[in-house]
């Protein structure tokens, strides 16, 4: 049909982006002896530029199109509907220099360069994100999203038999689709309850590259080193908001307790549809975990309305402990005219402080953050702080 051809070609288009951002760093896939690099970031399918200035805490304070992705419950309680286009991107400030020393060290035959390059940077991480085209039709009780380009790209300098630059590349174009309802399980509370179905295509690199790779063949891509595919899941979400009374010292804090079970099936990659190699094989699952969040809406002040949230995400992941699925922050949110608001955001990811500011003028928004993800292990810590904008028509 007209509409799997057009799906198609925008998982192709998605899908190769990985790669071309790959050969512009100057990598190759040639070497049929490369290995696998061992990664310790929680991934994260989709990140709102909201949440992330707040220190990712949005499991409970999920009133926005976000919510599709962040805990569907949310759906029932959106007060009115917004459609989200949007481009963004983030990365570190050092990928610019190593992208330099590594264009002008590769392809001369000269291991020596390449050798005394990865020395030079031997522990260091770098780190981007690209979102583009990504469009969200969020209303009361629905929400639908297409996101053809989600690309995350991590590099590492560490030592296996020798320094190696260590690549590892998600690239997902997804498709979705969530009902949030309200269900009359108490009087005394308010209980909602949501799904996201999820169809992902997944484009996914993972390679370790020594400085003789590097040194020969600098510009030469194997599609045989990716792997790829479909799949389907789903995201289960609740929140519950107790009814507060005048004389409640809960009118202070308005509290809100939200949980997540996310892909919740779990069954690996269904279907290959070898758009980047006839012979790719699967990636990893998504992987089940579950999440659980509380917000509290403190009393306005002046032109602002203050909330706090935390939330423990991602339990049951690989590589999780109880500080990667920390995450706490605070948002000022302020409204001068409808046509003139935004808010600024505080908080803390895994342990690393984070901050945002939004400002919408009419339909134009934009979103600033900057936050750092813990990629190191329980025994040795690392991260890499990150700078993210997203520009946007919001209507």
């Amino acid at each position: 049909s007209l509409g799997g051809l057009h799906v198609r070609r925008l998982s192709l288009a998605a899908t190769a982006i990985v790669f071309i951002l790959v050969s512009l760093a100057g990598l190759n896939e040639a070497s049929a002896q490369a290995t696998g690099v061992q990664d310790f970031r929680l991934h994260q399918q989709y990140r709102h530029m909201r949440a992330l200035g707040m220190g990712d805490a949005f499991i409970a304070s999920a009133d926005d199109y976000g919510t599709l992705f962040y805990n569907p419950a949310g759906l029932a309680r959106l007060e009115k509907g917004t459609i989200n286009l949007s481009l963004g991107a983030a990365g570190d400030t050092k990928i610019p220099g190593f992208y330099g020393e590594v264009k002008d060290a590769s392809g001369t035959s000269n291991v020596a360069d390449i050798t005394n390059l990865l020395a030079r940077n031997y522990g260091n991480f770098y780190s981007a994100r690209l979102s583009l085209l990504q469009a969200v039709w969020a209303r009361p009780r629905w929400g639908l999203a297409i996101l053809p380009v989600d690309l995350s790209l991590d590099m590492s300098i560490r030592n296996l038999a020798a320094a190696s630059l260590n690549i590892v590349a998600f690239q997902d174009t997804t498709i979705a689709y969530g009902r949030g309802w309200d269900v009359n399980w108490s009087k005394n509370a308010r209980w909602s309850l949501g799904v996201t179905a999820k169809g992902i295509y997944r484009g996914y690199y993972n390679r370790a590259l020594l400085a003789s790779e590097l040194a020969f063949n600098s510009n030469i891509l194997n599609g045989a080193d990716a792997k790829e595919g479909f799949t389907l899941d789903a995201d289960i979400g609740m929140l519950w908001t107790p009814k507060v009374t005048d004389d409640s010292w809960l009118r202070f804090a308005k509290p809100s307790v939200g949980f997540v079970a996310r892909n919740v099936a779990d069954y690996g990659f269904i279907t290959n549809a070898h758009l980047i190699d006839k012979n790719s094989g699967e990636p990893p699952r998504l992987g089940r975990r579950f999440d659980v969040g509380a917000k509290f809406d403190l009393p306005d002040w002046w032109i602002f309305k203050t909330r706090v949230a935390v939330d423990e995400r991602d339990i049951g992941a690989t590589n999780f402990t109880t500080t990667k699925g920390f995450h706490a922050g605070a948002e000022f949110l302020w409204k001068i005219r409808s046509w003139w608001q935004g808010g600024w955001r505080v908080g803390v990811n895994q342990g690393y402080f984070t901050a945002g500011f939004t400002g919408a003028l009419g339909f134009l928004q934009l979103d600033l953050a900057t936050w750092a993800d813990e990629l190191g292990t329980s025994d040795e810590s690392k991260a890499v702080r990150m700078y993210g904008l997203k520009a946007q028509i919001d209507f």
